[in-house]
């Protein structure tokens, strides 16, 4: 599927990625900017957005669509930030170049800004003005409160984002974080709402995308939705990457979604990665490194973290990496062969060796099992080796973290892809009947029954499968923070934890973790969400807040005392009539160390 058209080389992303002067002036070569500006007549279909504010810059974006009837190969844009939205003061300005090498976006580090201010920005291509953005720098110092707003998991043909267009009414911030699966990689009919099509909302392209060109397409058709852009219209965006900006369960080297007929793995991680930094106002660094950080002032320290490509090992699954438990038995013929281990009906283990030679999977007598090799698997979790961020990512992040508090800024904050505290998944078989579970067509509860069978109750594609990273990275927390705070998205739930490696062990800081924008959660479909939702929490017992439905956004909000974590959530997205509501608010009171457990206090009912 892949072709020399979309075949990227790492000097061609470098070329590329940059939305700018260099790609696009290699694309039109020497031809005359005034002339092509001349000829050039554009729309501003895909509005404008901003990004990655520092305390005296920000990343400005948008994407102009030229008359191809009358265009020559490069547009040349200016820009100007002003701090009224009459531009009657502006204090920045400057020209882009964009064409063909960078799908049409345009983005410039909009610099020489006074720190903690409001501004306005817009583009013009001659007299062809684009809407005005709003946006706003980080504070140097002195601030007295950070509010951050989260969203995850923005899936196109599930529903419209309301709760994007919710996120706006919801007062001011100082930047939404959007913590991944900012598209979604899947073709039509797969991973939808059964009412996608009666909503206008099925994917372009139709196919899975695989191809530069099917990413850009799919980032235009998500860019085209209203509600997602006035909200980059209205506040700086803060954007890590999750798997579905690549392919589902993507890992450094690969993806679950990705097979031999869709090419090159990393031809196709460096399309996505290109069409992603084309798309979105993000600041360039080298290749393929999404992590850096951002300083509220001096009272939080944000660490954007990559969970996922760059450095991330293949994660354990269980039907792939869990074998039958072994034995050695007498083969007949004087010497040994190895068989799985089978048990009668009564749980008693089989020991006769002929009968265990003559077993196979399809021959077991009925009752019988197989045992999978728990322990084995277990120790495979635990090899040291395994890795999450990759060694010079976790170089960076302690640096980060032992500068942070060097300074005595009070907050340290990771915003970061997937769930990082320790969780045991409840048996299905404990909240749904046999029956139930037979009808349903809900794939997480089939596949949750086989898990109870092996006896595996935690997610190995989040921090519990990586545990001895996760483990550096808490010890980097303990030894390197004052008062540590994790985000995360990933699961189209939300979670609040108090932070930990393993059950009854020591808490490190508070995790917050937000549902989906469209994206189902494991109890959107279910007739017992609440009750397993309440058996999530009786056996975790660190684990604050469980809500398994509902589609929504979080907010945070950072104080020298405080850190309060506000979950909402919209009331339908198939219908644009929908109500708001508040779910939960959880403080995190500061200095509460990392002896024993921290307390989630709940001011929901005060």
């Amino acid at each position: 599927m892949t072709n020399k058209k979309n075949a990227i080389s790492r000097r061609a992303i470098l070329k590329s990625i940059p939305a700018g002067a260099a790609a696009t002036l290699a694309v039109a070569g020497k031809s005359s900017i005034a002339n092509a500006q001349e000829a050039t007549k554009v729309i501003y279909k895909h509005g404008v957005a901003s990004g990655d504010p520092l305390q005296d810059r920000v990343i400005i974006w948008t994407r102009v669509t030229p008359d191809m009837n009358n265009h020559n190969g490069i547009v040349h844009i200016n820009w100007e930030v002003a701090t009224d939205k009459e531009f009657s003061n502006v204090v920045s300005r400057g020209h882009i170049h964009t064409g063909q090498g960078s799908d049409y976006t345009a983005k410039a580090d909009a610099t020489g800004l006074e720190s903690g201010q409001d501004y306005f920005y817009r583009f013009k291509v001659r007299d062809q003005i684009s809407p005005i953005g709003e946006t706003r720098t980080l504070n140097e110092r002195g601030m007295k409160q950070v509010r951050l707003a989260i969203v995850s998991c923005s899936n196109y043909p599930f529903g419209y984002f309301n709760a994007y267009k919710a996120l706006c009414d919801n007062g001011q911030f100082d930047a939404v974080l959007h913590l991944g699966d900012y598209i979604y990689d899947y073709q039509v009919g797969e991973y939808q709402s059964p009412n996608a099509e009666k909503m206008g909302r099925l994917v372009d392209p139709p196919h899975e995308i695989v191809t530069l060109s099917d990413y850009r397409t799919r980032y235009a058709q998500y860019r085209t939705d209203e509600d997602l852009q006035e909200i980059h219209r209205r506040y700086p965006f803060i954007c890590a990457w999750d798997d579905h900006e690549f392919a589902n369960d993507a890992y450094s080297t690969g993806a679950q979604n990705h097979n031999a007929g869709e090419g090159d793995w990393h031809t196709r991680r460096a399309s996505a990665t290109q069409a992603y930094f084309e798309w979105l106002p993000i600041r360039e660094q080298q290749m393929f490194v999404s992590y850096r950080s951002f300083e509220f002032g001096d009272l939080a320290t944000l660490a954007m973290l990559d969970t996922r490509v760059i450095g991330r090992e293949r994660g354990l699954t269980y039907k792939e990496d869990v074998d039958w438990l072994r034995t050695a038995v007498d083969n007949g013929l004087g010497g040994k062969t190895t068989v799985p281990v089978a048990y009668d009906v009564m749980g008693n283990e089989v020991t006769d060796a002929k009968i265990l030679r003559d077993l196979t999977e399809d021959t077991l007598p009925k009752g019988w099992k197989y045992r999978k090799d728990y322990e084995a698997f277990h120790t495979r979790l635990k090899t040291e080796e395994r890795s999450m961020l990759g060694a010079p990512q976790e170089k960076w992040l302690k640096a980060t973290l032992k500068k942070s508090k060097k300074a005595n800024v009070p907050w340290q904050i990771l915003g970061q892809q997937v769930i990082m505290s320790y969780q045991e998944r409840p048996p299905v078989s404990s909240v749904y009947t046999d029956k139930e579970i037979a009808a349903s067509s809900d794939a997480d509860k089939a596949s949750w029954k086989k898990y109870d069978d092996l006896g595996f109750q935690y997610n190995p594609d989040a921090w519990d499968g990586y545990q001895p990273a996760r483990k550096r990275v808490l010890d980097m927390l303990e030894a390197h923070t004052h008062n540590s705070v994790v985000l995360a998205g990933d699961t189209h739930c939300a979670w609040a934890h108090s932070l930990c490696h393993e059950m009854g062990g020591k808490h490190y800081g508070a995790e917050f973790a937000v549902q989906g924008i469209t994206s189902p959660g494991y109890g959107d479909s279910a007739m017992h969400a609440e009750e397993l939702a309440k058996k999530y929490r009786d056996m975790n017992d660190h684990m604050a807040f469980s809500s398994l439905s509902g589609r929504g956004y979080m907010t945070v909000t950072f104080t020298e005392k405080h850190s309060t974590a506000d979950w909402y959530v919209v009331s339908d997205i198939e219908s644009k009539d929908f109500t708001v509501s508040h779910r939960k608010s959880l403080r995190f009171n500061a200095g509460d160390g990392y002896d024993g457990k921290i307390t989630l206090e709940d001011l929901s009912s005060s």
